[in-house]
């Protein structure tokens, strides 16, 4: 089978419409596989700068601390009520088992 002048100029064209989709296809790849590996950079860089800050923190301060298990029930509160101070435990049931009574302090001292 021969070929024409007309047949190759139209296989021609399609070839040439199908490099230029396959390089529109090749630079949206590459953009996304860019912007995919800085997202994830950033992101390793902030968790890092996040875990720094976290680690120098020398002083919490709160009105009430809660002791909780990994099903989010509360064991125990260290809290402060009425300018005292005041620990309980609570058992799996959620029931108070071990209160504190703060004592005044005899020497006035704090």
């Amino acid at each position: 089978m021969q070929m024409t002048e007309a047949d190759y100029q139209h296989l021609v064209a399609r070839v040439e419409k199908l490099e230029g989709r396959n390089r529109v296809w090749k630079t949206a790849g590459l953009l996304i596989l860019l912007t995919l590996g800085l997202s994830l950079a950033a992101n390793v860089t902030a968790q890092q700068k996040a875990q720094e800050a976290f680690l120098h923190a020398t002083t919490v301060e709160a009105q009430t601390f809660l002791l909780s298990d990994t099903r989010g029930s509360v064991m125990g509160k260290l809290t402060v009520r009425g300018g005292t101070p005041s620990l309980e435990i609570y058992d799996a049931t959620g029931k108070l088992t071990w209160p504190t009574k703060s004592r005044p302090n005899p020497a006035g001292n704090k």
